[in-house]
């Protein structure tokens, strides 16, 4: 290869590294996804089923402390659990941390499950107040009482 030729190729190859490592470099970090709690049914026999919630710290501070809110659709109840103690009103069940997994250093993760049975699977789930998939907590609207004139 003659000299001039070679030079404008290590020259071509030169520039083409730069441009990668500066792409490279300009590259802006990912954002954290922030808490997230995500559902699968790991067995289903028909008439009941079984479900584990993983709760996944996606963000830069640790948790101290998670629950878990869902609601079960009419026909489908809840039987039996573990790794969470819970609360149910109706058809909405919530589940809290035990002593030894409420602590969720950023970047891990905790599971609990249970089994139901119907066909039903949850909905309207929450972390803390906020969406399973991440996102800021949902308020309650407000209401005021009716107001109502003396007869």
């Amino acid at each position: 290869m003659r000299r001039p030729a070679r030079n404008l190729l290590l020259a071509a190859v030169a520039a083409l590294a730069t441009v990668t490592a500066t792409t490279l470099t300009l590259a802006a970090p990912a954002q954290a996804a922030g808490p997230t709690a995500t559902f699968v049914k790991t067995a289903d026999w028909g008439t009941g089923w079984e479900g584990r919630y993983t709760v996944t710290n996606g963000g830069p501070a640790t948790i101290t402390g998670w629950q878990v809110a869902f609601t079960l659709p009419a026909g489908t109840t809840l039987g039996s659990y573990w790794d969470a103690t819970v609360s149910s009103v109706g058809q909405r069940h919530t589940f809290t941390n035990r002593s030894w997994n409420g602590t969720v250093a950023p970047g891990a993760s905790v599971s609990f499950g249970f089994l139901a049975t119907g066909s039903g699977s949850p909905t309207n789930c929450t972390l803390n107040g906020a969406p399973c998939s991440g996102g800021t907590p949902t308020t309650p609207p407000t209401t005021a009482p009716p107001t109502t004139a003396p007869p």
